[in-house]
C-alpha cells in the first residue's frame, strides 16, 4: 500500500518487522478488530474521565479525577511494530476520544463517546486506505490530534465523527507555489494553532492545512535542528508553536513555523523518542529526567519531580497526571505539580519497545448507561 508505505520511517526495516507475525498473530489481530462495531456515536458532555493508552492499545480509564484506574480496552501486546503500536496517539473533542494504532501494519483508530465501549472511528461510508481490505483500515501514525470537532493525522483527517474521511495522495501534493511536491512523513508530529495544522517529520520538508487536515500544502523549508535525533515535543500555546528537539534549547514560533527564536531550556531528557512536551493546567511542560514549566514558552521554572518524561494532562479541577512509554506507572499531582504520588502500576509482557503509557488526555464525555 503506497499511502502506508509512504508514512513509515524505513519500509524496508518496518516490512521485516511486520513479516515476523504468523499467519496465526495476524488471523487473530483481525479478529479482535473485526468484532469492533463501526462507528456510530451521539456524545453529551456530561462526565470529566483520563484516558491513557500505550502500546498493545492497552488503554486505561479514570473517572475519579486520575485517584484510580480500570483496563477499558486492550488488543494484543506487542510493542514499536505491529497492528497495535500506539505512540503519542490520545485525541479528544467535543465529547469523543479516539486513539489511533498500528505501525507498519494496517492502522486501527479506536474511539468512545462514554470511555467504556470503543468503536472504530468511520461508520463504513468513506474508505481511508487505498488497498483492498476491512474498511477500518486506517493510515498508521506516530501523532494523532483533535482539533475543533476533527480527528487529523498526517494526510488524513474526518470532521464528523468517521462519517467522512478526506485522505490527500502523497503523490499528487502541491507547494505553496502550486508545483508538484513530495514530502518524507516519515515520525510526522501535528500540533494545531492559529487556524493551522502543522505536520513536522525526520527529513522534511514539512506539510501543512489550513482546513484540519481536508487539504494539505508542501512547505520547502527546514526546521531547526531538525536532523537531529531524539524528541519530538511539538505543541502549541499561548499564541506560538513550540518545538523540542534537545533539552538545552526550545524553538519558538509565532508566524506559523516559518521563522524559529531560540530560547534557552536547560533539561536533561532521556534517550530515544519520549516525548517531552505537554500543555497542561495553564503551562507548557518540558519533562524528561528534569523538568521545567513555563507560561509563555520563554521563561521556565524548575520542576522538582525528577523522571517525569512523558505527557502530562489537566482535568477542570486541575489535577495533573503524567504518564511516560519509560515507566509503567501513572503519577497524579493535586498541587500543582510540586509533588507527585503513583496511583497506578501495571505489567506487560510485550516486547519491542517500551511498554508504559505513550499519552494520556482528559475531556468530557456521557455518563456509562447501567
Amino acid at each position: 500500500m503506497k499511502f502506508i508505505k509512504n508514512i513509515l520511517l524505513s519500509a524496508l526495516v518496518s516490512s521485516s518487522l511486520f513479516a515476523k507475525e504468523t499467519a496465526e498473530d495476524k488471523a487473530k489481530n483481525e479478529e479482535i478488530r473485526a468484532k469492533l462495531p463501526l462507528g456510530d456515536f451521539s456524545p453529551k458532555q456530561e462526565e470529566g474521565i483520563f484516558v491513557a493508552a500505550g502500546h498493545g492499545l492497552n488503554v486505561v480509564v479514570s473517572r475519579d479525577d486520575g485517584k484510580t484506574w480500570q483496563q477499558s480496552f486492550i488488543g494484543r501486546t506487542g510493542g514499536d511494530h505491529g497492528y497495535w503500536a500506539v505512540w503519542n496517539n490520545v485525541a479528544y473533542t467535543n465529547g469523543v476520544f479516539a486513539i489511533a494504532s498500528g505501525w507498519s501494519a494496517p492502522g486501527t483508530i479506536i474511539a468512545t463517546d462514554d470511555g467504556a465501549n470503543w468503536k472504530h472511528l468511520t461508520s463504513g461510508k468513506t474508505k481511508v486506505s487505498r488497498k483492498k481490505g476491512p474498511i477500518y483500515n486506517m493510515g498508521t501514525t506516530m501523532n494523532f490530534i483533535a482539533a475543533e470537532g476533527s480527528f487529523i493525522m498526517q494526510l488524513s483527517a474526518t470532521p464528523d465523527l468517521g462519517k467522512t474521511w478526506f485522505t490527500t495522495n502523497p503523490y499528487s501534493m502541491q507547494d505553496e507555489n502550486g508545483q508538484k511536491a513530495k514530502a518524507n512523513l516519515g515520525h510526522a508530529s501535528l500540533a494545531y494553532g492559529d487556524g493551522r495544522v502543522w505536520v513536522l517529520v525526520d527529513a522534511g520538508p514539512s506539510i501543512y492545512s489550513d482546513d484540519l487536515g481536508k487539504t494539505w500544502v508542501v512547505k520547502s523549508h527546514e526546521v531547526p535542528d531538525w536532523s537531529k535525533k531524539g524528541s519530538k515535543g511539538f505543541v502549541y500555546f499561548n499564541g506560538a508553536f513550540l518545538l523540542l528537539r534537545e533539552g538545552e534549547f526550545i524553538y519558538r514560533s509565532t508566524d506559523k513555523c516559518q521563522t524559529w527564536e531560540k530560547v534557552p531550556l536547560g533539561i536533561e531528557r532521556p534517550a530515544s523518542r519520549s516525548s517531552c512536551l505537554s500543555v497542561a493546567g495553564g503551562y507548557v511542560w518540558a519533562t524528561g529526567i528534569t523538568a521545567k514549566k513555563s507560561k509563555d514558552g520563554i521563561n521556565w521554572e524548575e520542576v522538582p519531580q525528577k523522571n517525569l518524561s512523558g505527557i502530562i494532562s489537566a482535568s477542570e479541577k486541575g489535577t495533573l497526571i503524567n504518564v511516560s512509554r519509560k515507566r509503567q506507572s501513572i503519577l497524579r499531582s493535586t498541587n500543582g505539580g510540586k509533588t507527585w504520588q503513583e496511583v497506578y502500576t501495571f505489567s506487560s509482557d510485550g516486547k519491542g519497545g517500551a511498554q508504559g503509557l505513550a499519552d494520556v488526555a482528559w475531556g468530557k464525555v456521557k455518563k456509562v448507561s447501567k
